[in-house]
C-alpha cells in the first residue's frame, strides 16, 4: 500500500538520521574538540589498512614538555595556545616537507601530544631512515621557531618539544593492535630519553651557575598597605643568561629535582643575605627553602646570616615553603617546623589556595604568613569566584593567627580589588619592579 510504503520511508529516514547522529556523536566523544583532531582510536582502522597494504608506517611522535610555572605566569589558555599553534604548523607541513602525511591525531597520556603517521613514499616499500631523521629535525627547528617567534616572550624556555620515530611493520607474529602499542610505546621510550638528555644538559648549567658563583637574587618589595611601608622583600633566584635557568622558575624546579639541591640553596641564601645592603633593622627578608632543607638552613641562618647581613636576626628572615612541598612531605615538614618555629624564625607557606591546598596540613605547620597562589592574586581583579577565595583565605588565615599575602600585583585595578576585600600585604611590580638590589618603592604613593 502506497500509505505504508511511505511510512516505512519515513521510518527508514529516522533511522538513518539517527544513526549518522550517533556516529557523529561518538566521534565527538573521542575526538579533541578544541584541536578539531581524531584520537588515535578514530585513526586506528586508516592506519591498519595503510599498514597492509604498504607494509610499514612511521610513527613521528611530538611531544612537549613544560617546566616552571608556565600557567601562572600565562594563565592557563597558554597552553591550549600552544597546543592550537603546534597542530596548525603540523597541518601547514601536510604534504610538503613530510612528504606523503596521511594522518594527523591527538594523542594524550601524562601530557599532550601529538602523533603523526608517515606511509612510504609512493614508489618504496619502506621510508629510508635518513629522511625520517630530516623530517624529525625539521619538525623540530619549524617547532622551536614557533616557539620562540610566535608567542609571548618566556613561553620559548617554558616549553620544548621533542620529536622521535618510530617504524611499525606488517608482521605474522603480532597483531595490528600489538604492533599499534609497540611502535608508540617506542616512540615516547625515544623522547623519554630526549627528555632526559635536556634535562642533564639543564642540570650541568645549574652546577656550573652554582661552582662559579654566577646566580644572581632578585628582591621584591613586600608592602603592608595599610600601614603605608614596606614589611620586607621576598628573594628569588636568576640563573645564568642565554639559557632558560634565568627564569627563576625553571630554575627552581630544575634545582629541586636535582642532586645538587644542598649546595645550591646553601649558594643562594647566602647570596641573598649578602646582596640585600640596606635592609632595615625590622624589615623581613624572605627565603625560599625545601622542607628538606629546613634544618639545616635554620642551622646556617643562625650560625652564619648574622655574620653576613647584620640587620638579620631569626625573627627577621622567614622560610617560605611551597604548600605543594608540604603536602607531598608532611610528616617530615611538620617535625622540622616546629624547631625551626622554636629557633626565633618565622614560617611562610606559599601557592595557598592553588589546586587542592592541604588546609588541615597549613594549619597545623602553624605559620606567620600565607602566600596566595599567584593565579588567584592577578585574576581575582577579573573574576568574582577568586575574589571569594580571598575572602574565604581571609578568614582562614585569620582564624591559624596568620597574615596573607597577595603576591605577583600588577597592576592598580588588581591592588583595589584586592585591598577592598581586606588584603592588607601584597608584592608585584605595582610597588617597584623584583632588582638585584633592593627595590625602592614610593611609600608617598601608596593607596590609603
Amino acid at each position: 500500500m502506497p500509505g505504508h510504503d511511505d511510512e516505512s520511508a519515513a521510518e527508514r529516514r529516522t533511522t538513518a538520521r539517527i544513526a549518522r547522529q550517533a556516529r557523529t556523536n561518538l566521534r565527538n566523544l573521542v575526538s579533541d574538540d578544541t584541536l578539531a583532531l581524531p584520537s588515535l582510536s578514530v585513526i586506528a582502522d586508516g592506519m591498519r589498512l595503510e599498514l597492509e597494504k604498504r607494509g610499514e608506517v612511521a610513527i613521528l611522535y611530538v611531544g612537549l614538555k613544560r617546566y616552571g610555572r608556565l600557567e601562572r605566569v600565562f594563565g592557563w589558555q597558554v597552553t591550549s595556545d600552544v597546543l592550537d599553534a603546534c597542530s596548525s604548523i603540523l597541518r601547514e607541513m601536510v604534504g610538503t616537507s613530510l612528504r606523503r602525511l596521511d594522518v594527523l591525531a591527538d594523542f594524550t597520556l601524562s601530557d599532550n601530544a601529538f602523533i603523526v603517521v608517515l606511509s612510504p613514499p609512493r614508489r618504496a616499500r619502506e621510508i629510508s631512515r635518513d629522511d625520517l631523521t630530516a623530517i624529525s629535525r625539521r619538525v623540530y627547528e619549524r617547532l622551536q621557531s614557533m616557539l620562540l617567534n610566535d608567542l609571548a616572550p618566556g613561553v620559548f624556555d617554558r616549553v620544548h618539544p621533542f620529536v622521535t620515530v618510530a617504524v611499525l611493520q606488517a608482521g605474522a607474529d603480532l597483531t595490528f593492535e600489538q604492533s599499534l602499542q609497540n611502535g608508540v610505546a617506542a616512540a615516547m621510550q625515544a623522547a623519554e630519553r630526549e627528555w632526559l638528555v635536556y634535562d642533564d644538559e639543564l642540570e650541568r648549567t645549574l652546577a656550573d651557575a652554582v661552582a662559579s658563583h654566577s646566580l644572581e637574587p632578585l628582591f621584591e618589595a613586600v608592602v603592608d598597605v595599610a600601614e603605608r611601608r614596606v614589611l620586607g622583600y621576598h628573594t628569588a633566584i636568576r640563573g645564568p643568561f642565554y639559557s632558560p635557568l634565568r627564569l627563576p622558575d625553571v630554575l627552581d624546579e630544575v634545582a629541586r629535582r636535582s642532586a645538587l639541591l644542598p649546595s645550591y640553596g646553601i649558594e643562594t641564601r647566602e647570596l641573598a643575605v649578602t646582596k640585600a645592603v640596606g635592609l632595615a633593622p625590622d624589615e623581613l627578608l624572605v627565603l625560599s627553602c625545601e622542607s628538606v632543607e629546613l634544618p639545616a638552613a635554620a642551622v646556617l641562618a643562625l650560625s652564619e646570616l648574622y655574620s653576613l647581613n647584620k640587620a638579620l636576626v631569626p625573627q627577621h628572615v622567614v622560610f617560605e615553603v611551597q604548600v605543594a612541598d608540604l603536602a607531598a612531605n608532611a610528616a617530615s615538614a611538620l617535625r622540622v617546623l616546629g624547631p625551626v618555629h622554636e629557633m626565633g624564625f618565622p614560617v611562610c607557606v606559599a601557592g595557598v589556595g592553588g589546586g587542592l591546598t592541604a588546609f588541615d596540613l597549613i594549619a597545623r605547620a602553624q605559620p606567620d604568613y600565607l602566600s596566595l597562589d599567584p593565579v588567584i592574586s592577578v585574576g581575582a581583579a577579573g573574576d568574582p569566584t577568586l575574589v571569594d577565595v580571598v575572602q574565604l583565605l581571609l578568614r582562614f588565615a585569620a582564624r591559624i593567627d596568620a597574615r596573607l599575602i597577595a603576591p605577583e600585583v600588577a597592576d592598580a585595578r588588581q591592588l583595589k580589588v584586592l585591598r577592598g576585600v581586606g588584603v592588607e600585604l601584597m608584592s608585584g611590580e605595582v610597588f617597584a619592579r623584583p632588582d638585584t638590589r633592593l627595590p625602592k618603592v614610593g611609600i608617598a604613593k601608596l593607596p590609603a
